[in-house]
């Protein structure tokens, strides 16, 4: 195939909504020894990485978090959690989600 046959291929799949499905379904696929395949795996762990952010975020701002920082730290976490992530990263949110909103007088 030539270069330019490529292209108009890649620009008919990204266009047509189709590369959302290739992601999706290279995320869902394992080896063939049950291991998370590496993209799966690779969105873990920039996952937890954003959860680890956060928690800095909410220390520098004093142990406080307030409700936007904690609801994104959710949806981060419901991710994370539905790639198989848990354990550190289950303790982080719980963290974010259990510090005060505001200073407490």
């Amino acid at each position: 195939m030539s270069q330019s046959t490529l292209i108009a291929i890649a620009v008919s799949i990204v266009g047509s909504g189709g590369f959302g499905t290739l992601v999706a379904w290279g995320l869902r696929r394992v080896d063939e020894r049950g291991r998370d395949s590496p993209l799966s795996e690779g969105v873990r762990v920039l996952l937890l990485c954003k959860l680890e952010a956060m928690q800095a975020e909410m220390v520098a701002n004093h142990g406080i978090a307030d409700n936007s920082l904690k609801a994104r730290a959710q949806k981060v976490y419901d991710a994370y959690h539905a790639l198989g992530g848990n354990g550190h990263g289950t303790q982080i949110n719980r963290d974010i989600q259990d510090a005060p909103i505001a200073p407490r007088r």
